[in-house]
């Protein structure tokens, strides 16, 4: 699948990452909008895996409505136990995205889990840190979440957030559903028939529960999930700006509005870290994301930022809900 020069390859990308109809010939709708058979939107999304582009597809939720809660933690490590600090708390499920960053702290970490059990978790993966204080930094504002790489086109306009709603109650049998749309889908003609087999349900049961959590906002999209790297977007900084409060909410706005930021946050802000609002950029080049880290700052008008670099990726994955305890961590100094 070449996406560089070929623009139905490269919107059919967007597309696939944006997610699939929920419907019982999802390729063939896709296609037939593009102008492709059905089997030829299956046998380029292969390929996507097979050159290790792809790295999932499957569902992303939305955490809240399942009872979970996550938040971004920081910590600064001496270089030298950095990479077995890393390797200390990596296990832990509820870690997604672990990372080293150039500047002070340098190691980046998300953690999700039960919202009762959040608060706890963190003191245990603190706790296998070390004597290093750790930052917790929760979301505070959404402004954008939407990990969608090479948008082409006006049409491919940013969707905000969606406001998150109630804690959606489910049945174990729909916690099934739930474990196995974490995993990979069938990557076939008919995949939620495939999956409904898998489950033991009717196929068009299985359709309403995806349409009924669509509609209520438990699943944000089931597409790909992709490797960023393997396309090309190899300079990656998570952006940072000290922002008066009072104008927060617009310059997320603004910020939001960049196809080159897929992540926009307001997060709490501490002496050692006085920054507010984040923002996730992915660029080809190091010079390209420092023109788009500059323009930004132009056209949000802020100033006081600073460019934190992905230097070292440890772990990145995607969360898991309703899954078994997470496993006894590693402690400093052992092992």
């Amino acid at each position: 699948m070449s996406t560089a020069s070929d623009p139905i390859d490269a919107r059919l990308l967007v597309v696939l990452q944006q997610g699939l109809p929920i419907d019982p010939r999802p390729f063939a709708l896709i296609g037939g909008a593009l102008g492709l058979s059905e089997e030829t939107v299956l046998a380029r999304v292969r390929a996507l895996f097979e050159t290790g582009v792809a790295r999932r597809f499957g569902a992303v939720f939305e955490s809240r409505s399942l009872g979970y809660e996550s938040t971004l933690c920081a910590a600064e490590i001496p270089v030298a136990d950095l990479e077995s600090a890393a390797a200390r708390i990596a296990p832990h499920p509820g870690i997604t995205h672990c990372y080293e960053r150039e500047g002070h702290p340098n190691l980046w970490f998300t953690l999700t889990a039960p919202a009762a059990e959040l608060k706890p978790e963190l003191r245990r993966v603190s706790e296998a840190l070390g004597v290093y204080d750790v930052l917790d930094l929760p979301a505070l504002q959404k402004f954008k979440i939407e990990a969608v790489f090479g948008r082409i086109g006006e049409d491919d306009t940013p969707r905000a957030p969606r406001s998150t709603g109630p804690v959606i109650p489910l049945t174990e049998r729909e916690r099934k559903v739930v474990r196995r749309l974490q995993a990979n889908i069938p990557v076939s003609a008919d995949p939620f028939g495939n999956l409904a087999g898998e489950l033991g349900m009717d196929p068009n049961e299985l359709l309403q529960v995806l349409k009924r959590w669509e509609r209520d906002g438990v699943i944000r999209r089931i597409g790909l999930i992709l490797r960023h790297r393997k396309l090309g977007f190899s300079a990656n900084s998570m952006c940072v700006w000290k922002v008066e409060a009072s104008r927060i909410r617009e310059a997320g706005r603004i910020l939001a509005l960049s196809p080159h930021v897929t992540h926009c946050y307001e997060r709490p802000c501490f002496e050692v870290f006085p920054f507010n609002l984040y923002a996730m950029i992915h660029a080809k080049t190091r010079g390209e994301a420092i023109g788009i880290f500059e323009q930004l700052g132009v056209d949000a008008g802020l100033s006081e930022g600073r460019m934190m670099w992905s230097v070292r990726e440890f772990k990145k994955s995607s969360p898991v809900f309703f899954c078994e305890p997470p496993p006894t961590l590693g402690k400093p100094g052992v092992g």
